[in-house]
């Protein structure tokens, strides 16, 4: 799938690389700005999405009115230590779904404690 870019708070899938070594397609929030992908060549960062809660410590849950553009299958996680960069190359595809900016303000702060602490 080609596509040309992508929007911070957007919902995208690709493949992610597991601790097991294995690659799972997974929706994925995009967190990076815009400009990253004009800077480097079309490069974003995006937190993991998933239906599996194994570390709630990590995890803030998807409510259907987090959501624009639609709703989730199933209940969905945002994993917050879990974060990967990825190319414009590694979109499967398209979700045509965005985050509403509270939520997407609030899995920021968590991703900032649960990486960093609260040192900063």
């Amino acid at each position: 799938m080609a596509v040309s870019s992508v929007h911070q708070r957007e919902i995208v899938e690709v493949s992610f690389r597991f601790l097991d070594g294995i690659e799972r397609i997974h929706p994925a929030l995009v967190i990076s700005v815009d400009e990253l992908q004009e800077a480097e060549e079309g490069m974003f960062y995006a937190v993991l999405i998933s239906s599996k809660n194994i570390h709630p410590e990590y995890t803030i849950e998807i409510n259907s009115d987090d959501i624009v553009g639609g709703n989730f299958d199933k209940k969905s996680f945002f994993v917050t230590h879990f974060i990967a960069y990825f190319t414009l190359n590694d979109i499967v595809s398209r979700r045509g779904q965005f985050v509403k900016k509270e939520k997407f303000n609030d899995v920021v702060n968590t991703i900032i404690d649960n990486i960093f602490g609260d040192e900063l």
